[in-house]
């Protein structure tokens, strides 16, 4: 296509695909985008371009009260629209938040059982460790007395 032969610039459907619209400069396309226009909004329009056409682009006073009534009407439902939107990510994150604290408190049981597993599992081993070290010391000590005792025998011959 050649320069002369472009569209002005301006909003047009966006040529990836989607709903929305995307500003083209006139030689090529941004990565500005938007999403369509409202009724309301191709109302005001049409009407502007009418009048435009006719020739009655000086605006009447029942004009201005109903653009300001469009206007009202249009900030009225990006406010709704925000609010509920707003309402649902508030939901969603809260929603999130419960699930990752529960999924928290589940892991730190699972280790803190574990932790426990192995410190009743040593608690254990060293008992066991402080019996066998007793009864080898008591054997110990019978066993040197009675060599003791052997040896002072044989020394003194009985």
């Amino acid at each position: 296509m050649k320069l002369e032969d472009a569209p002005p610039p301006g909003w047009y459907p966006d040529p990836l695909g989607g709903g929305r619209l995307r500003w083209w400069e006139g030689t090529d396309w941004t990565d500005e985008y938007r999403s369509p226009p409202t009724a309301t909004e191709r109302d005001v329009a049409f009407r502007a371009a009418s009048d435009v056409a006719t020739g009655s682009a000086v605006p009447r006073v029942g004009d201005l009260q109903l653009r300001e009534r469009d206007t009202e009407q249009i900030v009225s439902q990006v406010r709704d629209a925000t609010r509920l939107e707003v309402s649902r990510a508030a939901d969603l994150f809260s929603r999130r938040a419960q699930v990752a604290i529960a999924q928290s408190r589940s892991v730190v049981a699972e280790y803190a059982a574990v932790f426990l597993r192995w410190i009743k599992i040593a608690i254990v081993v060293g008992a066991l460790l402080v019996i066998a070290w007793f009864i080898f010391q008591f054997i110990a000590q019978v066993t040197l007395f009675e060599w003791l005792g052997d040896r002072i025998d044989n020394v003194t011959g009985d």
